[in-house]
């Protein structure tokens, strides 16, 4: 029996006392049963809102909250302020999926083995002070707000090759096998993303200059030394340089300079300015130019193979517009020398005025200056032994200007000339180069016609 009234009157007859006390303490028994365990599970649906703090402990056992209804999910509400909200719903439809309507906040978070950790489609991870550190797109393309850091000697790798890059402590990153790309696929910064681009042919294009240290090289596993470049910008080779049939070698403004067939022919598509050929030269056919019988003709020699005397020079003349032998015109090649029947000349090349005054003796073998001050004749670039020439020092309207000499300047006696310093004077030095860094030379003093 249940209690039947609400209170008990001082004026109800002790029966009444009596039957409603004894139906009060068989209510108490009920309850005290159901909630030690002695009876069955009090329904959730016949809890209602309290109004103070609830706590749910054992000493013993597990706590249990179960939704037993076919994919019910267990909900964890709150207030955030005056507003109602799921902080956490549990779906039993996805194997308990647990999903917060906010941020997880932990000391560690751990994963079982073939766990993981899954993101909204341009979702974030990150820290207190940099919500956003990783960004992870709906393709699946990780963007870092900052740099990547790995520790000194450090490895990057895949389940297979654990330590298929590897970052030393001084920057150097290694490789154990090729690093591929995508057709036209670029490497680049933050500023400039293109820096470099490698098409589907396998051209790389850098977009500015390449620089590496001072005495870097380029190489590859076997070869590690395979490309020197000095602080003087001289690059050195190991080994051959080859280009594809038909390749070019040029600069920006002429890409193809000079070109390379199958045969071997070098094609040079200028002509305006020849370039210097040396006499290691001697028994290879070389062509400066077609001899087509252009209008550019005049241009053009061209070396026959051999090696013996009768090898010809040839050239297309001008005028004539045909191939004559450089023999008609007076020169012979007797055994290794050249002998020139007719007269013979060099330019005399201008030499800029300065109080450092350079020259460079392989663009010519006379050269001339005028002095406007105290001046010093340095030390000249591209010496080759036996070369010989003259250099014409001419005063300017003033006067009473210096010349030194730079130290392979060698004079009789070991004593540099003192210069005419007359207005308008002119001396002569004439030159033999000895070796690359010695030239003996002789004053002629104040040249003049006679009086």
């Amino acid at each position: 029996m249940a209690v039947t009234a609400s209170t008990v009157n001082t004026t109800d007859t002790l029966e009444t006392f009596r039957l409603q006390y004894n139906n009060l303490k068989s209510d108490v028994t009920s309850i005290d049963d159901t909630v030690s365990g002695g009876g069955s599970f009090v329904a959730a649906d016949n809890i209602t809102a309290g109004d103070a703090a609830v706590s749910i402990a054992t000493t013993v056992g597990n706590i249990t909250i179960d939704a037993q209804g076919s994919d019910t999910d267990i909900l964890f509400k709150g207030t955030d302020g005056a507003s109602d909200i799921t902080a956490l719903t549990l779906d039993m439809s996805d194997a308990g999926k647990a999903i917060f309507n906010g941020a997880i906040s932990a000391t560690t978070i751990t994963l079982s083995a073939d766990g993981g950790v899954i993101v909204p489609d341009d979702g974030n991870i990150g820290s207190a002070s940099s919500t956003a550190a990783m960004q992870i797109s709906s393709g699946g393309i990780v963007t870092f707000a900052d740099d990547i850091k790995i520790k000194d000697g450090g490895t990057i790798g895949s389940a297979s090759s654990a330590s298929a890059i590897t970052i030393a402590s001084t920057g150097i990153v290694t490789l154990v096998d090729d690093l591929l790309l995508k057709d036209g696929a670029t490497i680049g910064n933050a500023s400039v993303a293109d820096v470099l681009t490698l098409a589907s042919t396998g051209i790389v294009t850098f977009k500015d200059d390449i620089i590496i240290k001072d005495g870097g090289t380029i190489g590859a596993a076997s070869a590690a030394t395979a490309i020197t470049i000095a602080s003087s910008g001289i690059v050195t080779f190991v080994d051959d340089i080859i280009i594809k049939d038909a390749g070019t070698i040029g600069s920006a403004s002429d890409t193809d300079a000079i070109a390379i067939s199958s045969a071997g022919a070098v094609t040079f598509s200028a002509s305006a300015n020849s370039p210097q050929i040396s006499g290691d030269a001697i028994n290879v056919p070389i062509t400066l130019d077609s001899t087509d019988g252009s209008a550019n003709a005049g241009d053009n020699i061209v070396q026959e193979a051999g090696s013996d005397e009768n090898d010809r020079m040839l050239y297309e003349d001008a005028l004539f517009d045909s191939i004559e032998t450089v023999k008609s015109h007076g020169v012979t090649f007797p055994g290794q020398r050249i002998q020139v029947s007719g007269g013979a000349s060099a330019d005399i090349v201008t030499l800029n005025d300065g109080v450092l005054i350079e020259s460079d003796f392989g663009s010519g073998t006379n050269f001339s200056v005028t002095l406007a001050g105290n001046r010093t004749l340095q030390n000249p670039i591209g010496l080759v032994a036996g070369q010989s020439g003259s250099i014409f020092v001419t005063q300017d309207g003033t006067g009473s200007r210096t010349l030194a000499f730079g130290s392979f300047f060698h004079f009789a006696g070991g004593t540099a000339p003192t210069m005419t310093t007359t207005a308008s004077a002119i001396d002569r030095i004439d030159y033999i180069v000895k070796s690359t860094s010695v030239i003996h030379a002789v004053v002629s003093l104040d040249v003049k016609a006679t009086s």
